[in-house]
């Protein structure tokens, strides 16, 4: 977080005479902590610097003077979240202390956070209505607000009184190069520099008009200028170095980096910034090839050797990474270095497949301090990625709870709520994410999406259009804008969306696509026709385009023309599997079954793995009423495909109708073996169990194995643990669960005759009647649909 050049230190000194000694002492005492702090901070040991800046505000937490100047310090280090805390921590205490107020006004308007930063200059003007840096921080909101009139008023008001203001100077500057008059604005800064000639702020704004003005020769010098006034500021060097790397000057970029390095021996930062420049501007091998010899030079620089396992692990050199990680490991067992070292080796194992690893490390390092954010961290991605939600949801939030503004950790709950079907909690933290991070893309269209699904169409635009004013043309943004006028069926509104991303990306396949779309959904197969065509000629090997081009042939009864196409295509493109899978659908509905079946399995052959030609052929096959051919093909598929589920359930659904139960439980059963992680694999199997397993054994394994989805919000996994209930008897169970499944999906017509033979077993003839007129009112075939017809009748009677 950059300092405030013009904010003077304004500390009120309270030690009276009679208590000089006692303050004496406390002022050394956190002196001493603060310092022990800056150093702990500087070595990277970010934790323990905490717990020592929060010793020092603790020896006397009456004192603001200390807590203010503490918040000066950690200001200084970018740390303003806590920067932030004890400038409030001081407003609290001190209903006078005008600087913390400003201070703490200055770090919200950098925030863009205007409420709170006009509170702020608000307060601080009821303190003192003539104090300069209130005033300046009151036009720096005026300014934000879109509101440069007054802005202008502020700026001028100071500098009547004081014409030579650095922050008043700086605050006119920006309001006069905002209105367009960049000539006036660096004629300001000139003069202003002339007086002020060390003045850096002043520089910097002045570089950056000079940048707006394409002037990049006095650009340049300004930021050089800068390094010579603050050679020690590593940041200055940085800034002119970016200005070369963005100009095209990798050369002179590469020198100002290496004089850093030169000319701050001592500042690890300077180092790293040359690595990061030669890893992306030049080759990561040029960069390791540099960095080496500096991790060896400077062996206390525990920085620079983990950039080189960064390095090492972005080349895939997962060996040399671990090796460099497993020493620094070794430097401290219970330190900083160590800590730090075995939470990335915990990272690279869980990367590199090596779970067991991952999780070893981890437990070792949670039960030393369970409080280690990146292990907490880390442990939860892995029980997430395991499907153990529940506890991945615990490890994100306990992170959330010391780090309340951590992305990463807020996007990885967000994705755990959806896993959990919890699309409400989902919503709330990337609406969190978004409010932080407003030109975060992905982050806002995982929120356009769960809007949609809430069916809040309207919030969801909304969110669209903010994306558009950050980003006008955003692929991403318009193709869901696109989707939701598709979903409301506004045609008209679509193809414009469609015609825009044709016009911003005129060789991309998509905007071509969508139009397709449009009209294809508006009828006009002609005009759809035509530009599917198109689509596929700016991208040949477009899936999408074929498929709905073909579509549009056979809506139209022309299936010689999808053969010629789908023939055009295979000719130049032999290993199309999409095209041959096509070619096998435009036979089948010619009831050309022999032709189909070959086409699906040239598919097969050169897409072993895909599953939908499996499905097709074996589809046919029980057309036909060849269910031998049609298990073998399934069972083919099973073997070859890495996530067969879809398969399984074909073929358990051939095997149940003809009441071959035992095959379907054998079925499943080698299924949960290849993927015992998988709730759905063992919601499969516990509920067969339950119903056509042999015997009290085969309920109770049935109970066991589904225990882990009391912890889903899925309610269809929900009314399988209740059945399982039901059947053993446990109604009042089984009526708990199913009424929390009813409210998470009331269209599961399943559920509610499940709630009603629960309510019937318990006596509630009147819930139970309604439970089961309610399954029956869904108009669904479900398993039981007899048993609920014939208990609702005899109720009615009078019979049950």
């Amino acid at each position: 977080m950059p300092s405030f050049p013009y904010g003077s230190k304004y500390l009120l000194l309270l030690c009276l005479v009679g208590n000089l000694t006692a303050c004496d002492r406390s002022d050394q005492q956190t002196t001493q902590y603060i310092e022990e702090g800056k150093r702990l901070y500087k070595s990277g040991d970010y934790k323990k610097a905490q717990l020592a800046f929060d010793n020092a505000a603790a020896v006397d937490p009456k004192n603001t003077r200390n807590r203010y100047d503490l918040a000066e310090q950690l200001s200084k280090f970018g740390d303003i979240q806590d920067a932030a805390k004890y400038y409030q921590a001081v407003i609290n205490q001190d209903a006078g202390h005008l600087m913390a107020r400003v201070k703490l006004g200055q770090i919200y308007l950098l925030a863009a956070k205007l409420d709170g930063a006009e509170k702020m200059a608000a307060e601080a003007l009821t303190i003192d209505a003539e104090n300069t840096e209130a005033q300046v921080l009151m036009g720096g909101v005026l300014a934000a607000q879109n509101n440069s009139d007054a802005a202008f008023v502020k700026a001028e008001t100071v500098l009547q009184k004081k014409p030579d203001d650095v922050g008043a100077t700086l605050l006119l500057a920006s309001l006069t190069a905002k209105t367009g008059k960049l000539d006036k604005a660096r004629t300001l800064l000139l003069n202003a520099i002339e007086k002020h000639r060390d003045n850096v702020a002043m520089r910097l704004m002045l570089a950056n008009l000079y940048i707006q003005d394409h002037d990049l020769e006095k650009a340049e010098a300004m930021l050089e200028a800068i390094v010579k006034i603050e050679p020690k500021a590593v940041d200055h060097r940085k800034r002119w170095a970016v200005f070369l790397i963005n100009n095209k000057q990798l050369d002179k970029a590469e020198t100002v980096l290496r004089a850093a390095v030169t000319e701050l021996p001592d500042d690890e930062q300077a180092k790293l910034m040359l690595v990061e420049f030669l890893a992306s501007q030049r080759t990561p091998e040029v960069a390791i090839a540099e960095l080496i010899p500096m991790a060896e030079q400077n062996t206390d620089n525990y920085e620079l050797r983990f950039k080189l396992a960064q390095l090492q692990w972005a080349q895939k050199q997962t060996d040399k990474a671990e090796e460099t990680l497993k020493e620094l490991a070794e430097l401290d067992k219970q330190g900083w270095v160590s800590i730090k070292a075995r939470n990335q080796l915990a990272q690279l194992y869980s990367a590199t497949g090596r779970v067991d690893q991952a999780k070893a490390l981890v437990k070792g390092l949670l039960a030393s301090n369970p409080g280690d954010l990146a292990a907490l961290a880390l442990r939860g991605e892995m029980a997430l990625a395991e499907n153990r939600v529940a506890e991945a949801i615990a490890d994100f939030r306990a992170v959330l709870a010391e780090q309340p503004h951590n992305i990463p950790i807020l996007k990885l709950l967000s994705a755990a709520h959806l896993v959990n079907k919890d699309k409400v909690l989902a919503r709330e933290n990337i609406e969190k994410v978004v409010a932080q991070a407003p030109d975060d893309e992905a982050a806002r269209l995982d929120l356009v999406e769960l809007l949609l699904q809430s069916g809040d169409k309207e919030q969801a635009t909304q969110q669209l259009n903010a994306l558009f004013r950050l980003k006008p043309n955003s692929k991403k943004g318009l193709e869901a804008l696109f989707k939701i006028y598709s979903a409301q069926k506004q045609w008209d509104q679509a193809l414009q969306i469609a015609t825009q991303f044709e016009h911003a990306y005129a060789e991309d396949a998509t905007g071509y696509y969508l139009s397709g779309l449009a009209y294809q959904a508006s009828g006009k197969l002609e005009q759809s026709t035509a530009r599917f065509e198109q689509a596929m000629r700016k991208q040949a090997q477009a899936v999408e385009p074929l498929v709905q081009l073909v579509k549009n042939y056979l809506t139209a009864k022309q299936p010689d023309k999808a053969l010629n196409k789908l023939n055009e295509v295979l000719k130049d493109q032999p290993r199309n599997f999409v095209a041959y899978n096509l070619l096998g659908d435009v036979y089948s509905r010619s009831n050309k079954y022999a032709e189909a079946i070959s086409a699906y399995r040239q598919a097969m052959d050169i897409k072993p793995g895909w599953t939908i030609p499996y499905r097709n052929i074996a589809s046919i096959n029980i057309m036909q009423k060849h269910k031998n051919e049609a298990v073998e093909v399934l069972t083919k598929g099973i073997k070859k495909v890495d996530e067969p589920m879809e398969l399984v359930a074909d073929l358990a659904a051939l095997y149940h109708q003809d009441g071959e139960h035992q095959k379907v439980i054998a079925l499943y059963e080698e299924s949960y073996n290849k993927t015992p992680a998988s709730l759905t694999v063992l919601n499969n199997l516990a509920r067969y169990l339950a119903e056509y397993g042999n015997g009290v054994e085969a309920l109770s394994r049935a109970a066991k194995l589904a225990e882990p989805l009391a912890e889903t919000n899925n309610p269809y996994m929900l009314d399988t643990l209740a059945w399982i209930a039901y059947k053993q008897g446990n109604y009042e169970k089984a009526q708990q669960i199913l009424v929390k499944a009813i409210e998470l999906n009331q269209d599961i017509a399943l559920s509610h005759y499940h709630l009603g033979m629960v309510y019937f077993k318990q006596g509630d003839k009147n819930a139970a009647k309604e439970s089961l007129q309610k399954a029956l009112n869904k108009k669904e075939d479900f398993n039981g649909l007899a048993e609920a017809k014939e208990t609702l009748k005899g109720l009615e009677k009078g019979t049950q």
